[in-house]
């Protein structure tokens, strides 16, 4: 059994307001961090309340709660030298965000975690 080397949260947020001119975006507040202690958090709250299957990206499946418009997902990939990653998604979208397609998101994300799996291996 090998140990997960390598974590990565994606949190996104639909934002309330403009940032120097700049149209209200959710690309401008993509967060992502490598806590293990947020993806294990993150991993134990959504078991315990599961949501709704919304959609599928390749081999991720995208839940929505079924309490608010909050989107996630989350997987683990072998990689080489028997590492093994753990990535968590997490998209909430609310009033303000009405044009932003979660599929859009989870595939922008999608995107850049495979990028990230690609220069550590």
């Amino acid at each position: 059994m090998t140990a997960i080397t390598h974590v990565y949260n994606y949190t996104v947020r639909c934002p309330h307001y403009k940032e120097n001119e700049k149209p209200a975006s959710w690309l401008n507040h993509v967060e992502i961090n490598q806590s293990s202690e947020i993806a294990l958090n993150r991993i134990t709250k959504w078991h315990c309340e599961p949501g709704s299957k919304a959609f599928e990206n390749g081999e991720f499946v995208v839940r929505k709660s079924d309490t608010d418009d909050t989107y996630y997902a989350m997987q683990s990939n072998r990689m080489l030298n028997n590492a093994h990653s753990l990535v968590t998604f997490k998209i909430f979208l609310d009033q303000c965000c009405q044009d932003a397609d979660p599929e859009k998101i989870v595939a922008h994300l999608v995107e850049d975690y495979n990028g990230r799996l690609a220069k550590a291996q």
